[in-house]
């Protein structure tokens, strides 16, 4: 498999386009609007939409959203029968992901790009494709992936599903195996591990970036999922 790795943005204007590759499309920062045959709706950080070669695809978004493309002459194996062209990516990959934005935006060496194309190429590999997730449980998904910063209710989480309140909590536990407040932190804590051990921003930007206003309790929080501080992770 030969992998091109970009990152991309697009506008508000709908265009539609073929080409020869396949293309996977994973949102950074902001989501992104995908026509396909089988598939119409918003894709968002945390997903993944694959795109086969020699399909029409229509698409749109926002100029200021971000999107990591990966160009493929062949598919992994996992992705080759998809019930439905849009999955959840794991902590693993969009963790990687995250680091190839800042690599990516830096001109990396020819070197250096060929061995985070390898990497990447490893963790797809391995990807699990999750089994047909409730569409209503989908769009909660996105919505908590959209902005990690912010830490909406349960209640504002169960209208946007259309759901009553327990009926949510019952099925995004069994369509996700944890609590909303366990994915959450998961992703904060997956996304704040990458800023430390791949970007230069401070401590206190990193935590605003995750939802805490404290910095104190971030580290605090941080050390007891990871086993290490902040600084140990900054200091490899």
């Amino acid at each position: 498999m030969t992998v091109r790795l970009s990152i991309r943005s697009y506008s508000l204007v709908m265009r539609a386009h073929l080409h020869t590759y396949h293309q996977l499309v994973l949102p950074l920062h902001g989501n992104i609007t995908m026509t396909l045959s089988d598939f119409s709706g918003k894709v968002g950080p945390g997903q993944c939409v694959v795109i086969r070669a020699e399909k029409v695809h229509e698409f749109k978004a926002d100029e200021k959203c971000r999107f990591l493309v990966a160009d493929l002459d062949s598919l992994p194996e996992s992705m080759q029968q998809l019930a439905r062209p849009v999955f959840a990516t794991s902590p693993q990959l969009v963790a990687y992901c995250q680091f190839l934005e800042l690599q990516l935006a830096q001109s990396a060496q020819p070197g250096l790009i060929e061995s985070m194309s390898v990497l990447f190429e490893h963790l797809l590999q391995n990807q699990v494709i999750p089994a047909c997730r409730d569409s209503r449980i989908s769009e909660a998904v996105r919505f908590l992936n959209e902005d990690i910063s912010r830490t909406p209710s349960l209640s504002e989480l169960a209208a946007l599903a259309c759901l009553s309140l327990s009926q949510f909590k019952t099925l995004f536990r069994q369509h996700m195996g944890i609590t909303t407040g366990q994915y959450l932190l998961t992703q904060r804590m997956t996304k704040a591990k990458a800023l430390l051990a791949h970007s230069d921003l401070p401590v206190s930007l990193i935590a605003e970036r995750v939802g805490f206003t404290d910095v104190s309790a971030f580290s605090r929080r941080f050390s007891a999922y990871w086993g290490e501080t902040p600084r140990q992770i900054r200091r490899r």
